[in-house]
This record gives structure tokens, sequence and C-alpha cells, in this order.
């Protein structure tokens, strides 16, 4: 596996992997800096997971291929996320997303 830092402002890394037996490359976003600055530095902090999102994508500019999107969040914003009451985790979390937008993402 290879780790390549492509924006160190925004926190993605491009990962080359190989699974079973082809190739797989993906970007993974970490989203704590996002989430620190829109929620007040309630979320941003911490441990991170992989969020359950996963349709997302981002063009690469060495193949031009798109390539999946990990978005890594912090573990207390995805809990809030699956917990009693997400509406502040979502919106926080949905802010986010649209400023990554902005930045290049797809939504498939």
């Amino acid at each position: 596996m290879s780790d390549d830092s492509i924006y160190d402002d925004i926190n993605l890394t491009k990962r080359k992997t190989i699974t079973n037996g082809a190739k797989y490359d993906f970007y993974i976003f970490k989203m704590l800096s996002l989430e620190k600055k829109h929620s007040d530095g309630k979320f941003g902090k911490g441990d991170t997971v992989i969020s359950q999102i996963k349709n997302y994508r981002l063009q690469d500019d060495e193949s031009e291929e798109m390539l999946d999107v990990k978005l890594k969040c912090s573990k207390k914003i995805d809990d809030s996320m699956n917990g009693f009451d997400p509406k502040d985790s979502k919106k926080i979390f949905d802010k986010c997303l649209k400023e990554l937008v902005k930045r290049g993402l797809v939504k498939v």
C-alpha cells in the first residue's frame, strides 16, 4: 500500500492498494478540521472512524479516473449521527460535505 499526501491543507490522501489481485486506488479525506470549524469545537477531535457514507468520488489528476472517497470523521460525530438526537451532528456533517463538494467531491 502506498500513501501519497495530495493537499496538506485539506487533509486529502491517496491510497494505492491491490485488493484480490486487482488494483484499487482511493482517497481518504480527514474531516476533523472541517468538523471543528463548523461545530465551534464540539466535534473534530479524538478518535477517528471511516464514515458509513461511501457514495462520493473525486477525480484523480494522474489517471483521470473517478476514485472512491472514504470520509474519515471523528468517532464522536459518527456516534452522535447514529444516536438518539442526531439532528445537530447531521447538520454539521452536511455542512462539511457541502464544503467538500465545492472542492471537487462528486456524489454518485
